[in-house]
């Protein structure tokens, strides 16, 4: 049987015809192996995001005059914030 004359071979894609192919719209994906694809943006990075502080996130119902109790305790110790000020009153017990 003889080959069809009208059906068109693809050739393979190489280093030379590359750009032409490229430029042309023909796929040139043969040339790549999207396997060992390198992403280089997004996803997270070495060292980025929030440093561990060694604490744990607790919820813990109070009152409105505990609260009250605590805010004075800290402007008075001078504590930069209301679980600093509940962390000093613990150890203090």
């Amino acid at each position: 049987m003889k080959p069809n004359s009208s059906a068109k071979k693809t050739a393979r894609t190489t280093g030379r015809n590359l750009e032409a192919r490229f430029a042309r719209g023909e796929a040139v994906l043969d040339y790549f192996d999207p396997a060992r694809a390198i992403v280089t943006h997004g996803g997270a990075r070495p060292g980025a995001g929030r440093k561990p502080a060694g604490k744990v996130r607790k919820t813990v119902k109070l009152s409105p005059a505990a609260i009250r109790r605590v805010r004075a305790f800290a402007r008075r110790e001078r504590l930069p914030d209301f679980s600093a000020a509940l962390e000093e009153a613990v150890r203090r017990l």
